[in-house]
């Protein structure tokens, strides 16, 4: 598991490179050692509001999950991406091992 982390504008600070590792630990469960994660930080100016931090997770190259969201700052924007991507890993795990279970039933049957 390789983590790319891309900030536009500006550098990458060491505390939100530790934040977002820290982060992705909870996800390594579900994850392949061959999966690479790119994460993009992005402030925005074009809102009413002012700076609008946004952060974009892509996990590649099997099963292809994107997720982005935005925040008051960095911290923010990526605590509210981590459980879209969860939620998407999750979903996908359960479908590889119902289709697994499924198979393996299928086999018992036809014996």
């Amino acid at each position: 598991m390789s983590v790319t982390i891309k900030k536009t504008n500006a550098k990458v600070s060491e505390s939100e490179i530790a934040y977002v590792n820290k982060n992705l630990e909870k996800l390594k469960k579900f994850l392949r050692p061959e999966n690479n994660i790119h994460v993009e930080l992005q402030n925005t100016t074009k809102h009413k509001t002012g700076l609008i931090a946004r952060a974009e997770v892509t996990i590649m190259p099997k099963p292809g999950i994107y997720a982005d969201a935005f925040g008051n700052d960095f911290f923010e924007a990526i605590d509210l991406c981590l459980p879209k991507i969860k939620e998407q890993l999750m979903k996908n795990k359960d479908r590889v091992v119902s289709q697994r279970r499924r198979l393996g039933a299928q086999r018992k049957v036809d014996r």
